[in-house]
């Protein structure tokens, strides 16, 4: 068994890890540069490959017009 001046400094040891997880659980300072990041990342990011997409598509499809306008009139 533990002497009851180790038990005593583990009880308040236990207790401020306690009331230190329960304070950084409250903290929400850092709310809204998450909400900022989520936001980001749900939308930015799949509009980026999105417009990489449509923009290669737009340089086939410019290529295949220039090609066609290069042929000789039958």
């Amino acid at each position: 068994m533990l002497s009851g001046k180790t038990q005593h400094v583990l009880r308040r040891a236990r207790r401020r890890a306690a009331v230190w997880i329960g304070r950084r659980h409250r903290d929400q300072r850092g709310a809204t540069m998450l909400e900022w990041t989520l936001l980001l990342a749900a939308i930015a990011l799949p509009s980026y490959f999105i417009i990489r997409l449509a923009l290669a598509a737009l340089v086939g499809h410019y290529q295949l017009v220039t090609t066609v306008n290069s042929l000789p009139f039958p």
